[in-house]
């Protein structure tokens, strides 16, 4: 029995390796075709233009890796967003306009809903539906 297994595992061992080997139906037109493919691509990335970009961005990378950080801390970014949060809010048509919005909702605030129960929001909807049909 364990002869039989062994033998077992060992032809299914030898069949996926021939499996794994070359196409038998790979032919040299194909491998022409990848070269062409391969050239193709290779060309399209190897042109001069690109290669001064790269060279570009190399230089600047190597410049800027020593300089300092602009913001290195956090109490330094939180300084830059309160310093521009209070330059947007501190023009005085920006702050008429946040006190009309408070003066605005205070006022708003004890106000009733226009349909305050489901049967009067589908009384609505039901006679504006009439009122479309007979039209």
């Amino acid at each position: 029995m364990n002869k039989l297994l062994i033998a077992l595992i060992a032809g299914t061992f030898a069949a996926t390796v021939g499996a794994q080997g070359t196409m038998p139906g790979e032919t040299p037109k194909d491998k022409a075709k990848q070269n062409t493919v391969e050239s193709a691509t290779k060309g399209s990335t190897d042109t001069a233009v690109r290669q001064s970009q790269e060279k570009a961005g190399v230089a600047d990378a190597k410049a800027s890796k020593g300089t300092a950080k602009a913001l290195p801390t956090k109490q330094d970014k939180q300084k830059a967003v309160d310093a521009s949060t209070a330059a947007s809010t501190t023009t005085a048509a920006t702050m008429a306009q946040e006190q009309q919005g408070v003066k605005d909702a205070k006022a708003a605030k004890g106000t009733p809903k226009a349909l305050p129960t489901k049967q009067d929001k589908q009384k609505a909807v039901d006679s504006s539906t009439k009122a479309n049909a007979s039209q």
